[in-house]
């Protein structure tokens, strides 16, 4: 018997390719998305589907075994204005959820399951408060919940990324998350051999990845931290605009290059004339303050090394969300920009923990308990 599933805030469907993966007899009953971007990747990925469009202007839901919603986090993020869970902001959605859940409760129509995913924020200081009265809701609707904050690098992907998880059911199904995997694969791994040029960083972005200067207490050249790729292990979270903040992920390039004489030019490059030591690239990023934006190192030995910094590919960045290529070639087909690929992916949710977490509610047998 098939596994309906309905998807709020889709996006991309992260959670309809993990019931894929696992081989899960599913139908998407439908989805609520709102963006035009992300529903276009969306049916490319997994075919048409019913939308019911803005959850705001949803007066109620069909019934379905599985109930998924990933509420926008903006409102609960670090990075995010932090307004919490109320009317009027985009994190205040799930109070749609919550709508939509008594209205099912009045028809007798919940769903048997539900999943919720957030910021690990949710369960700060901060907003437990909130999170609490949305346990307490959720069980006077006759819910069991079990909830945990999971890092994708527990789950087969190079990538710390902490998310809290809420499974709740109808039945005391005993739920267990899945437990923590060994990581046999690094970021390096899933970097691309060949980038284009547009991926490395322009002399202005250096400049300002570089500034030394403190803004109360922030300093982006102590913070921006690009690695060889040798080096790179565990990427930082993706991000929906990867490569713009200092935090993100970068990687150096370096090239072998022939006879260069000392401040040459390296042929029509965008960083011609910059000058590295051989000792590779983090003396270069510390000599940048005091309003000095001429890079200035001491030169050790010959130069033969041309040393760039790039951001991340959005192929790169859909990998490390645990996306396939097949899908990522999918979306990117359909005539999908970067700057909306990128965000599709660091909106989404890795794949290969929901692949845990549905392994666990879907393929195991339950010792239900009253």
């Amino acid at each position: 018997m098939k596994l309906k599933v309905i998807e709020l805030f889709a996006g991309i469907g992260s959670q309809a390719m993990a019931l894929r993966n696992l081989g899960i007899d599913y139908e998407v009953v439908g989805i609520s998305e709102i963006d035009k971007f992300a529903i276009k990747s969306y049916e490319t990925i997994h075919g048409k589907v019913y939308n019911f469009g803005n959850i705001s202007k949803i007066l109620e839901l069909p019934y379905c075994d599985l109930l998924t919603y990933s509420s926008p986090c903006q409102d609960l993020s670090v990075m995010g204005r932090q307004e919490g869970i109320k009317k009027g902001t985009r994190s205040g959605l799930l109070l749609e959820v919550e709508r939509l859940l008594l209205k099912a409760k009045e028809k007798g129509t919940l769903p048997k399951y539900l999943l919720l995913e957030n910021v690990k924020n949710l369960v700060s200081k901060k907003f437990i408060k909130d999170f609490e009265r949305w346990l307490d809701f959720l069980s006077s609707l006759g819910y069991y919940n079990n909830w945990k904050v999971l890092n994708a690098k527990d789950y087969g992907i190079p990538q710390n990324r902490e998310r809290v998880f809420v499974v709740s059911s109808l039945e005391n199904i005993d739920f267990e998350f899945p437990e923590k995997q060994p990581l046999n694969i690094t970021m390096r791994e899933l970097l691309e051999s060949e980038v284009p040029e547009k991926y490395f960083l322009s002399e202005k972005a250096m400049k300002g990845f570089t500034d030394m200067t403190d803004r109360n207490g922030f300093v982006r050249g102590k913070i921006f931290n690009p690695r060889e790729p040798e080096k790179c292990n565990i990427a930082c979270t993706i991000t929906t605009k990867a490569g713009e903040r200092c935090t993100d992920n970068f990687v150096v390039k370096i090239k072998q290059l022939g006879n260069i004489r000392n401040g040459g030019s390296f042929g029509g490059n965008p960083q011609s004339g910059r000058i590295y030591s051989s000792d590779g690239l983090s003396p270069c990023l510390n000599t940048m303050g005091g309003g000095n934006l001429q890079p200035k190192v001491v030169i050790k030995e010959p130069i033969n090394k041309e040393v760039r910094v790039r951001k991340l590919t959005p192929l790169e960045c859909w990998r490390l969300m645990g996306f396939s290529d097949t899908d990522y070639f999918a979306a990117k087909s359909a005539g999908i920009s970067d700057t909306q690929l990128y965000k599709q992916a660091g909106n989404s949710i890795v794949v290969t923990v929901l692949e845990g977490i549905f392994g666990n509610m879907f393929l195991r047998k339950h010792n239900k308990t009253v």
